[in-house]
């Protein structure tokens, strides 16, 4: 009876020791599924790809900029300049009688400055008028005497000369009258006064400065790489260093460069109606060349490409590092505007030390 006992447990374990096989090993056994899904070598070989090219992708951090309009300006150190200046001299003999300016005047175009005494002038003006008449009373009766033969044509043409020659006389005084009454030949400023009413005045004697300050005019050396963007009419704006402001045009480029400083000189008319702007004056210009779009960014993240030109780098459509040569249009203090770009472009803002051309970047964008 023990022993039949014994055999049955035995034959019960054989019998759960095969099935386990069974179902384990077997081709259609219940652990194996005949329609479990295998993986694709392909997507396993892709996903390995990936997640190494992540591992060598490097971290950056990157910006997003767009071109903005700007004004690409010259900004430059001139002088005030005056528009006209004149020293008046004495064209006519004699004592002044009238005085009329003081310095510092400010006289009309044909006011007049001083007058000599002209009373012997004034009479021999009459004098002369007078042998006029009588010079051609003598060319009628001449005339008239030739027609019938009774005088020779030397005489006549002799009478004709003494009426030209007195003609002349005549305009010769009335020039010295002129002279006699200095007049303003433009509208200005008597600067400097070098006589005085009494005086008694030789021909070329300097009587005065006349200084035009209205326009004013500034004088700015232009860089010769700049000048062709230079015309007449540019607009300037100026600033004295007493704050005053103002807006003028060129209205003179010299046609000669300045050799030793590659300059050219140019002339700026600047509206001065209240002569408050004097000459010799410092003066701040400002010239607006152009405007034009441009990126602005910290000077730091300029580099050069392989060819040695200023460049920046950027992050394309697929991630990667691209070497973009750009030109600088203006430069500030904390930043500096370039042109080059695209209109919408990554730029690289940490990092860019450390990747190269072609590197591929896991970009942490600031904006």
């Amino acid at each position: 009876m023990e022993l039949k006992s014994k055999a049955g447990m035995i034959t019960a374990l054989c019998i759960a020791g095969g099935l386990v096989a069974w179902m384990t090993l077997g081709g259609n056994g219940i652990i194996s599924s005949p329609h479990q899904t295998q993986i694709p070598q392909e997507t396993m070989v892709t996903s390995t790809d990936k997640a190494q090219e992540n591992k060598l992708a490097y971290s950056v951090q990157a910006k997003t900029l767009s071109a903005q309009i700007i004004e690409i300006h010259l900004p430059l150190s001139g002088q005030t300049m005056a528009n006209d200046t004149l020293v008046l001299s004495n064209h006519y003999q004699g004592k002044i009688t009238r005085l009329n300016v003081e310095k510092g005047d400010f006289v009309t175009q044909d006011q007049s400055l001083l007058e000599i005494d002209s009373r012997t002038l004034k009479s021999q003006i009459e004098q002369a008028k007078l042998l006029i008449q009588q010079r051609e009373l003598e060319l009628d009766g001449m005339k008239k005497l030739n027609e019938g033969n009774l005088s020779s044509k030397v005489n006549l043409a002799q009478a004709q000369t003494d009426l030209a020659s007195a003609k002349a006389n005549l305009q010769s005084l009335l020039v010295d009258l002129e002279d006699a009454n200095l007049k303003a030949p433009f509208a200005g400023i008597i600067n400097t006064l070098d006589v005085k009413q009494g005086q008694v005045l030789s021909v070329g004697s300097q009587v005065a400065t006349l200084v035009s300050l209205n326009p004013i005019k500034i004088s700015v050396n232009i860089p010769q790489n700049k000048i062709q963007q230079i015309q007449l009419g540019t607009i300037g704006k100026v600033q004295l260093e007493s704050g005053y402001q103002a807006e003028g045009t060129v209205s003179f480029i010299n046609a000669m460069a300045n050799e030793s400083s590659r300059t050219v000189q140019v002339e700026i008319e600047v509206p001065n109606p209240d002569n408050k702007i004097a000459a010799g004056l410092t003066a701040s210009v400002d010239f607006v060349l152009e405007k034009q779009k441009a990126h602005a960014f910290s000077p730091a993240l300029l580099t050069l490409d392989d060819s040695g030109h200023t460049a920046v780098k950027i992050i394309d459509i697929d991630n990667k590092v691209k070497i973009v040569p750009v030109v600088i249009v203006k430069s500030e203090r904390d930043q500096v505007w370039v042109k080059g770009l695209p209109n919408n472009v990554n730029i690289i803002t940490v990092g860019q030390g450390f990747v190269a051309a072609g590197d591929s970047v896991d970009a942490h964008y600031q904006n």
